[in-house]
């Protein structure tokens, strides 16, 4: 399952809101992959703003982690916001249902970090 909201900011925009709140909600940014920027240094033009977040909360990591650590082929957490159609839209993975398929025992900690998430993406848009 995908959550998607669409803005009318532009991704610049989007991305530099969630850099500034994710301290407030003890998450960090750890990097900020421009996809556009990325395809053109390699000869393609993509038409469409794309950048990809990896977002992560230290604590949450931490205990994911020591639970089972497997779970860091999920791990950071991914939030992509981009244009197509004209709309800029912001986009993430249900964190819920990728820890779910790897480790049931911690859905509540994954539901309660998505929630999080989700909060953050409602108050950038």
């Amino acid at each position: 399952m995908q959550y998607m909201q669409t803005s009318t900011k532009s991704v610049q925009e989007i991305v530099d809101a969630i850099k500034e709140i994710s301290p407030s909600y003890k998450f960090g940014v750890l990097h900020v992959h421009n996809i556009q920027e990325t395809l053109k240094s390699k000869g393609f033009e993509f038409p469409n703003d794309c950048q990809v977040l990896d977002i992560c909360n230290p604590n949450v990591a931490m205990q994911f982690l020591s639970e089972d650590i497997t779970l860091a082929a999920i791990m950071p957490c991914k939030i992509a916001v981009y244009t197509q159609e004209g709309k800029t839209t912001i986009a993430l993975n249900s964190l819920a249902q990728l820890v779910d398929d790897i480790n049931p025992d911690l859905i509540d900690l994954a539901q309660d970090t998505q929630e999080t998430l989700l909060e953050m993406i409602e108050k950038v848009k």
